[in-house]
């Protein structure tokens, strides 16, 4: 039978100030960095600590320093209760970020009849979280004015319309979709329909403005019919991309709000039988895996979500560390990831003199 290892005892800060005959106290200021214990003493106890195994006690640590060190995160409410594969993205680097803080995440769905509001108000009134990460804002946002008032800490994935006075990372929407546009137009394509979001959001808000003002820019076609908003998933990508296809003046290509948007445009082309990438071209935003997968591949605006999740986890532990600390506000760019889904548009063929096709 193998030997199996003895597992090594806890041992307490008694237990570690006793060996190496120091107050509990002074052991607990050292092991806490703290600047009145001396840099010779700091490093004595830690190797001791380490040698002895002693693990700090994290409910110990909270109660010291009166911080609740769990971070909320409220799920936008959605119809239909979708699942939003950009926020799970968002969430897996959040998650890791505030574990590697010794940090925990508690997310929390909306009931039905509920806001998102009365959720936030719920946890800080129960002492349950120290602060709050926000996504998918508003551009007039009461989850972010609620929290403006609460006094908490807080960092918004995204921003409002006004955003001088919190914490926020945002990625730069409006140029995300003219470098989308002009990656189109520099394809040879005139004719981009647009499949937006609920302009209510501001990174819908955003790009809708990018994609306009671009179009203005290169003098695009524009025809009635060519915009949709309040595109929020694959279902009604699929009911804007029948319209479309109804049009008297096809376009050539579509641009749409989201991964998730493009792919349900996508489905319900080849459903038409309509070549994707050959016949209609497509590009969507977020960089998400799944746009990798598909047939052909998703060309996108690329956000590392995962990393955004991380930095914002960053950013509310800060905050809530430091409450005194500037607020940190940074605005990312998205870059442009090139697949089989956008290509130049295709040629119209017309009968030559000699009654062949060329």
């Amino acid at each position: 039978m193998p030997r199996v290892k003895p597992r090594r005892e806890t041992v307490s800060i008694a237990q570690l100030a006793k060996h190496l005959g120091l107050s509990e106290g002074t052991v607990s200021r050292a092991l806490n960095n703290y600047p009145d214990i001396a840099k010779k003493t700091i490093a004595r106890v830690r190797k001791a600590a380490d040698e002895l195994g002693y693990r700090p006690s994290t409910t110990a640590r909270r109660l010291a320093r009166g911080v609740v060190e769990t971070i909320g995160f409220v799920l936008p409410a959605r119809h239909g209760h979708q699942i939003d594969p950009f926020l799970a993205e968002i969430l897996d680097g959040l998650a890791t970020e505030l574990a590697l803080s010794d940090w925990d995440l508690l997310v929390a769905a909306v009931p039905e009849g509920h806001d998102e509001v009365e959720v936030m108000d719920r946890l800080i009134r129960s002492g349950k979280v120290g602060g709050f990460v926000v996504a998918r804002s508003r551009r007039n946002d009461p989850r972010v004015d609620f929290l403006r008032k609460s006094q908490i800490p807080f960092v918004v994935q995204g921003r409002t319309a006004k955003y001088d006075d919190y914490a926020w990372l945002d990625i730069d929407n409006e140029k995300a979709f003219i470098d989308a546009m002009n990656h189109l137009v520099g394809l040879g394509h005139r004719k981009i329909a647009y499949l937006g979001g609920d302009p209510d959001l501001n990174y819908a808000w955003q790009r809708r403005e990018g994609f306009f003002s671009a179009a203005k820019a290169h003098g695009c076609d524009m025809p009635s019919g060519y915009v949709f908003d309040g595109i929020s998933d694959e279902m009604a990508a699929r009911h804007a991309v029948t319209e479309l296809l109804k049009h008297p003046d096809r376009p050539t290509a579509l641009l749409c709000v989201t991964d998730a948007v493009a792919i349900g445009a996508i489905h319900a082309l080849a459903h038409a039988g309509i070549k994707v990438g050959d016949e209609i071209s497509v590009i969507g935003f977020d960089g998400l895996p799944m746009g990798e997968a598909i047939h052909p591949g998703l060309t996108t605006m690329s956000q590392a979500s995962y990393q955004i999740g991380r930095e914002v986890g960053r950013i509310v532990v800060a905050q809530a560390n430091a409450p005194a600390s500037p607020f940190s506000q940074i605005l990312w760019e998205a870059s442009l990831t090139i697949r089989g889904s956008a290509n130049p548009p295709a040629q119209k063929s017309v009968t030559n003199a000699k009654g062949g096709i060329s």
